[in-house]
């Protein structure tokens, strides 16, 4: 699972994703991209992006706010 910070403008939003088909998913259904193929490229560069590393692309950044495996669940600080 990770967790994105990704900014457009003066908005940001933190989505998680539990897989990387799930983030391509999001991806294809909320950024405008002119070539579909793309997707997977862009798709596989944020999702192997290091903690706080910024990725810029068609007016969005995206940044990984946290990696954990799936494995890990996240409950009320517990």
């Amino acid at each position: 699972m990770i967790r994105l910070n990704i900014t457009k403008g003066n908005t940001r939003i933190t989505k998680s994703f539990f897989s990387k088909d799930d983030f391509r998913k999001w991806l294809r259904q909320n950024v405008v991209v002119h070539l579909h193929y793309f997707i997977d490229q862009m798709t596989n560069d944020i999702w192997d992006l290091k903690v706080c590393e910024p990725y810029t692309l068609y007016g969005y950044t995206f940044s990984i706010q946290s990696k954990r495996r799936s494995g890990n669940i996240l409950m009320n600080g517990n």
